[in-house]
C-alpha cells in the first residue's frame, strides 16, 4: 500500500481544478465564449470533473476496506468497488457506507446535509449523465467549477467519516 494516498487524491483533485480554470480562462478570453470549441470544452469539463470525483470517491472507500485485508479480499473489493460503474452521487456514497456501517452512513448523511453541497454534486453527475445519453450541456464553466468544488467538499466529508473511529 502506498503511503500518503490522501495527498495523492488531493493532488489529483487539484490538478483537475487547475485544468478547469485553464478552460475557464480560455473561454473568458476575447471572443471565445462564442467559439464553436467552447461547447465541447464545457462538455469535457463536466465529464472530467464528475469522473475524477467518482474515481477518488471509490478509491477512498477501497483504501479503507482493504487496509490489512487478505490479497483475495483486496482483489474482490477492487472488482466490486474500483471497477464498478457507480456515479458519485451522494446517495450512492451513502448506500456504500450503509453496507460498511450504519453509524458511518448516518454521520456522513448529516454532515452532507449540513454542508449544503449535495445538490451541486448531484447536479454535476446529472449533467454528465445527460451528456452521456446525448443531451446538451447549457451551463457556464463557472457553474461547473462551483459544482466540482462542492464535490471536493463532499469527498472531504466522506474521507473524514470513513476514517473516523466510531
Amino acid at each position: 500500500m502506498v503511503l500518503n494516498m490522501k495527498y495523492e487524491y488531493k493532488q489529483k483533485l487539484d490538478d483537475v481544478l487547475s485544468e478547469l480554470e485553464i478552460i475557464r480562462d480560455w473561454i473568458n478570453k476575447d471572443r471565445n465564449k462564442f467559439d464553436v470549441k467552447t461547447k465541447y470544452l464545457i462538455s469535457y469539463a463536466v465529464v472530467k470533473a464528475s469522473g475524477t470525483i467518482e474515481t477518488v470517491f471509490k478509491q477512498i472507500i477501497f483504501d479503507f476496506l482493504v487496509f490489512n485485508a487478505r490479497q483475495e479480499t483486496s482483489k474482490y473489493l477492487e472488482k466490486m468497488i474500483l471497477d464498478s460503474s457507480s456515479n458519485p452521487k451522494t446517495g450512492n456514497m451513502s448506500n456504500i457506507l450503509q453496507n460498511i456501517s450504519s453509524e458511518k452512513r448516518n454521520i456522513f448523511d448529516q454532515k452532507v446535509k449540513e454542508s449544503d453541497k449535495k445538490d451541486k454534486l448531484n447536479s454535476l453527475v446529472q449533467l454528465r449523465n445527460d451528456f452521456a445519453h446525448g443531451g446538451n450541456i447549457n451551463i457556464s464553466i463557472d457553474t461547473i467549477i462551483t459544482y466540482y468544488d462542492a464535490g471536493r467538499s463532499i469527498l472531504d466529508i466522506l474521507d473524514d467519516t470513513i476514517n473516523e473511529n466510531i
